[in-house]
């Protein structure tokens, strides 16, 4: 809904879940959010990154600072959501950057949907190779019935 409908503003019903969210083991100790990086042509045909959306919205509830110079997206990739899992996985290969930013040992992944788990899991990678341990959120989760 918030970015096949143009609808970024139903993340305020986190607000409704906020000392839930508080609550989650996931952001302990957490020094950064962070947020699954969109390639700068897919940000300019949206007008908008639908995870940074979310991310400052978690950040207003958790009072976890964002990062925004972290993880980057470097190579255009094809859409996700026609993908199988394999392919997933191989066009999301190579396709980040992380950098090592002084005193990070965690942050928080975050984005909107959880399918497969590659987006994450390529986040996750390339921040490891910085040393930088991670934990993810998401809006919601599909059942991965795309098959391999």
């Amino acid at each position: 809904m918030i970015k096949f409908q143009n609808r970024p503003e139903v993340v305020k019903i986190l607000f409704q879940f906020k000392d839930h969210i508080k609550s989650l083991d996931i952001f302990n100790n957490a020094d950064y959010l962070i947020f699954v990086p969109m390639h700068r042509d897919d940000i300019r045909k949206r007008g908008y990154n639908q995870a940074v959306i979310i991310a400052k919205t978690l950040s207003k509830i958790t009072g976890i600072r964002i990062r925004y110079d972290m993880l980057f997206k470097i190579e255009h990739t094809k859409a996700q959501v026609d993908l199988n899992m394999n392919q997933r996985i191989k066009n999301l290969t190579g396709a980040f950057r992380a950098h090592k930013i002084e005193n990070v040992k965690k942050v928080v992944i975050v984005d909107d949907v959880f399918t497969t788990g590659s987006t994450i899991n390529e986040c996750a990678k390339v921040l490891n190779r910085q040393g930088i341990e991670s934990n993810f959120f998401t809006l919601a989760a599909t059942p991965s019935n795309l098959g391999a």
